[in-house]
């Protein structure tokens, strides 16, 4: 009996021994897990997905399977799946399905869109997050930039770069070699930019003049004395007046000037006859050096110059503003983007620990934007950029900062110096940090995009006359309900600018 109690206790104590073992082998591999992560990084693993636009390319495939993998890891702990889809989805179609069907998810957005989706319940309030979880991309991008995407003070998107962009759109991009070709320096009129066509297309009898189906911010200097500024599509309002008031943009007579030039345009052949049918066409023929001009901004001359410079070696861009006289550019604060978190996310804290990645610092910035040292680019002494991989990696349209930026060997130091000051003398949009709350006329909105889509549009691109067509499109709008529209978006603004003047 003694030895069967014996055998038992001794059978008891192995298995104790060998549960103390197993048991301390786990706590090991747990304490290797953790000590793996960055200091802070919550203990619990996340799956984040975000979606991006566009397509993958092959090197970005494998730098999401290991270089970002570990990354994400190490410094969330969590797994980062992209999803890419066509920009057509852009905002609507399968983005707003995966929202509706409650997805985790996180994109980017815009301001004319987040009333919107924040009225259907589909955008996280994040503001409970920025502060904890995203430090380093509060202190290198704007704080106006994060007031944009507030509604009713909360932040529902997170902004993202930090560039110069004022008078975005507001300037044109112009073939300076064409231009030196035909004996002229600049452009600084209407007159200049249509003589400059007239005189290439002798020439050039194959190219187009303009390569894009609208311009009515670069032509507003010249058909305004206002420092007109959209606060939408359809609402307009002067950016140097220090005041409230908004008016339609479709019943100005400034729609009316812009349209007849439009419509000069296409008669003239500046603008092509495919235009209308195949606009997709206008951007092919700009990359391939076979447009003149086309809406610019502040970084375009190089960002264009890259894809133009293929097709002609001897291309050379510069910006124009035509008729501006002293009228101060307008800036909409300086991010590229904003990223939102779907309403139903697990781990919202999580997708701003990753934006904040983004804009962290050089090093974070470097590998998001170009990749691996030495592998998918290089830097020599002064900084300066040069690809090694041309695949594509994270859009660096959408990281842009100034912070960090870096710049190829062929772009001159006077642009860069340039570059960074662009935005010096600007004035910000007066309607910085409103939102439109589209709810209480979103049927009439709706019909008013139908018209828009239908009538407007072609007016406003020059493909049909003003004089001839406006009526019937103005009656169209009525019936649609834009007066009470821009009743209800005057009442909204109003508000906000009396409580933001306090």
């Amino acid at each position: 009996m003694l030895k069967k109690i014996c055998a038992f206790v001794l059978l008891v104590a192995m298995i104790v021994a060998l549960t103390a073992c197993t048991g301390k082998n786990n706590s090991n591999v747990s304490i290797e897990e953790v000590s793996d992560l960055a200091p802070g990084v919550p203990k619990d693993p996340a799956k984040l997905k975000i979606v991006y636009y566009g397509e993958e390319s092959g090197r970005m495939s494998d730098f999401l399977a290991n270089e970002v993998k570990e990354l994400v890891k190490k410094e969330l702990n969590a797994e980062l799946e992209l999803e890419y889809l066509p920009w057509s989805e852009y905002g609507t179609g399968k983005t707003d399905m995966m929202l509706a069907s409650g997805e985790d998810f996180a994109s980017y957005t815009d301001i004319a869109m987040i009333s919107k989706k924040v009225a259907k319940g589909f955008y996280t309030d994040l503001t409970p997050y920025v502060d904890q979880y995203a430090p380093d991309l509060k202190n290198n991008v704007e704080s106006l930039s994060f007031d944009a995407f507030k509604l009713e003070g909360k932040q529902y998107a997170i902004p993202v770069g930090n560039k110069p962009n004022a008078g975005e759109f507001y300037s044109i991009l112009v073939r300076q070699d064409l231009l030196e070709e035909v004996g002229m320096k600049d452009i600084t009129s209407l007159d200049d930019l249509e003589k400059f066509y007239e005189l290439v297309i002798v020439k050039h009898p194959e190219m187009i003049g303009f390569a894009e189906t609208g311009l009515q911010y670069a032509l507003s200097y010249t058909y305004s004395d206002k420092n007109l500024m959209w606060l939408d599509t359809r609402v307009v309002s002067d950016a140097s007046a220090n005041d409230d008031k908004l008016w339609s943009w479709y019943e100005s007579p400034e729609y009316k000037a812009y349209s007849d030039i439009m419509h000069r345009w296409y008669q003239k052949g500046i603008i092509p006859k495919y235009a209308p049918t195949n606009p997709n066409q206008l951007m092919a023929d700009w990359q391939a050096g076979k447009a003149m001009w086309k809406a610019g901004n502040a970084l375009m001359p190089i960002e264009n110059y890259q894809s133009i410079v293929k097709a002609v070696p001897t291309a050379k861009l510069a910006n124009y503003f035509m008729g501006r006289g002293d009228r101060p550019l307008i800036s909409r604060g300086t991010y590229s983007t904003a990223y939102f978190v779907s309403a139903n996310a697990k781990n919202p804290e999580r997708y701003v620990m990753f934006f904040n990645l983004l804009q962290k610092n050089q090093e974070l910035y470097d590998l998001f934007t170009y990749g691996v040292k030495d592998k998918d680019y290089s830097t020599d002494e002064n900084g300066r950029v040069e690809r090694i991989s041309t695949d594509p990696l994270f859009d660096d349209w959408m990281l842009m900062n100034v912070n960090f930026m870096r710049f190829s060997k062929d772009v001159p130091d006077e642009f860069i110096e340039s570059y960074k000051h662009w935005n010096d003398g600007s004035i910000l949009k007066k309607d910085i940090g409103f939102v439109f709350n589209v709810e209480p006329v979103k049927t009439e909105a709706a019909k008013i995009s139908a018209v828009e889509t239908e009538l407007i549009n072609p007016i406003g691109s020059g493909f049909v006359s003003y004089e001839e067509h406006f009526p019937n499109a103005l009656k169209k709008l009525k019936e649609a309900g834009i007066d009470k529209y821009m009743e209800e978006y005057q009442k909204q603004f109003t508000a906000w600018y009396a409580a933001k003047s306090k």
